[in-house]
């Protein structure tokens, strides 16, 4: 038996707020040179672990040792030193600064008492070349993509050295590449002797990087053990409390197409995308799959109003329409769904009520004041017919789960009643008993006759909830591929069949890299 202490070694850990028990007496190990992934529901207790391994919330009860030193201060800057790092879903950069700044923020490098800025953009270049991908150091953050964006965030937390790396949802914006190439990093350094806590809502990836799994349950530990002790069905039962194929449990009928909702007709940006031409028809559910730097957030920012068009026009039940802003978006039957939900999709310390009549103040009030009744009657509605799960209308956003408070972004825009809904990313750090649920909720949004584009890098996701699917590349669509092409014939039903469509779907994202127009 080895004499190294674990890394983390947490002890009958209790973290109440108020009379809510977020964390009941959950023990919970990682060893140094381990990947142990952390898994569970939104609200499983997830978050309050890795706040309270941060430093940022001390326990209510229980102890917690980091290489088998016992923290008694509860502060980032004393997880910090005692070897905790943590790269954040909700990432922590400043925008205003370069690449390089945000790496080394308040651990500036300095020559002769002055930033040495030179210094750093070079060490960020070697600290990118490790995980073998070239991003610019002296460019500002908020001029890159998101996927440079989390990869910096990473880079940032292991730029110094760590005994324990936390990565939350660390993949949520990369392209399958990559995550390869974040997968090898993560191997580099558990070869170091790093532990690292990796936490993710996509099964495929716990079971590719992870030796152990941990698993929990309203606040709860529900099992620890390696992961050749689990499969597929047997995790997700384990983390939902009941037996799911989770993608696979969406009922995937063949839509009814009615007339052409959306059409673009060489639909242009500044950049990308260039000349697409796309067509969504009533009661379709179309995807839009693509690597890193593919264009898929561009088109629909292109669409929404929110980026200039520079060429080519959009069409809305067959007739040109201007669309400048996103209010001439909405006004023409069109809705987006945004990818960064928590800055972008609702007002966190905002009731559910408020959030989800945000956009509807015109019709809810009456001169200048907001008609309660009605702003009351459209909440109830909108949580009875999306089943979100909360207190009451009156309890705000932030207290609901992942899932949940995605319901309130997408109940918030159908109440425009538009024809038209656009979803970015739409199950993006949502456990997998949510993620089926919005896909279901988007099949059924089609079928009551919408049309619907859905832009994702989780390949199951557009599998499960789409009837075509564009491959884009360099800004262009490169393929339009029926869904029904990418099953397998001789067990289009099998348990099986996502993975089978995954791999034929990625293989034409490859291909796509420099496929001619078809």
């Amino acid at each position: 038996m080895s004499s190294t202490p674990d890394a983390v070694h947490m002890i009958n850990v209790s973290k109440h707020f108020g009379g809510v028990r977020a964390l009941d007496g959950v023990s919970f190990t990682v060893e140094p040179g381990e990947v142990h992934a952390l898994l569970g529901e939104n609200g499983a207790g997830k978050s309050t672990i890795l706040k309270i391994l941060r430093g940022v919330q001390p326990p209510t009860s229980g102890t917690i040792e980091i290489g088998g030193v016992p923290l008694t201060i509860y502060s980032p800057e004393a997880s910090r030193a005692a070897g905790v790092a943590m790269a954040f879903q909700e990432m922590s950069l400043v925008p205003t600064l370069t690449v390089a700044q945000n790496v080394f923020l308040t651990r500036e490098i300095k020559a002769g008492g002055l930033i040495d800025d030179k210094a750093a953009i070079a060490e960020t270049r070697k600290l990118f070349a490790a995980m073998g991908v070239a991003i610019d150091p002296t460019r500002k953050v908020a001029d890159i993509p998101a996927g440079h964006k989390q990869l910096t965030e990473i880079i940032k937390a292991t730029s110094q050295p760590c005994r324990v790396l936390v990565l939350d949802e660390p993949t949520t914006a990369l392209s399958q590449t990559e995550v390869d190439r974040l997968f090898d990093y993560v191997r580099q350094l558990r070869g170091k002797g790093v532990a690292i806590v990796y936490v993710s809502h996509r099964m495929d990836e716990i079971f590719r990087i992870a030796d152990r799994a941990t698993i929990l349950r309203d606040g709860k530990h529900i099992v620890t053990a390696p992961m050749s002790e689990f499969t597929l069905d047997s995790m997700i039962a384990h983390i939902i409390g009941r037996r799911s194929r989770g993608f696979s449990d969406v009922t995937r009928e063949t839509a009814t197409l009615g007339e052409a909702l959306l059409e673009t007709r060489d639909l242009s940006g500044e950049q990308k995308p260039r000349a697409v031409n796309i067509t969504l028809h009533r009661g379709e559910v179309v995807g839009v799959a693509g690597l890193l730097g593919s264009g898929r957030s561009s088109l629909a920012r292109l669409i929404c109003g929110i980026q200039p068009i520079v060429s080519g026009e959009i069409r809305i039940k067959g007739k040109p329409v201007a669309i400048a802003k996103p209010r001439d978006a909405i006004e023409a039957g069109i809705a987006l769904v945004p990818e960064d939900r928590a800055r972008q999709g609702f007002v966190a310390f905002h009731s559910v009520e408020s959030n989800i009549g945000l956009p509807s103040l015109d019709r809810l009030s009456k001169a200048t004041w907001v008609d309660r009744a009605k702003a009351a009657a459209l909440a109830e509605n909108s949580i009875k017919r999306l089943r979100i799960k909360t207190d009451s209308r009156k309890a705000t956003v932030k207290t609901l789960s992942g899932g949940n408070a995605q319901k309130v972004v997408i109940a918030k825009w159908l109440a425009t009643e538009p024809d038209v809904l656009i979803l970015d990313e739409p199950t993006a750090g949502i456990d997998i008993g949510s993620k089926s649920e919005i896909v279901t909720l988007i099949r059924d949004l089609a079928k009551s006759g919408k049309a619907i584009l859905v832009l994702s890098s989780e390949l199951q996701e557009l599998l499960a909830a789409c009837d075509r699917i564009l491959v884009m590349s360099d800004g262009r669509i490169v393929r339009d591929i029926a869904r029904h092409e990418l099953d397998d014939p001789a067990n289009p039903d099998s348990i099986d069949a996502l993975q089978h469509a995954e791999s034929k779907l990625n293989k034409a994202m490859q291909e796509a890299r420099g496929g001619a127009v078809q």
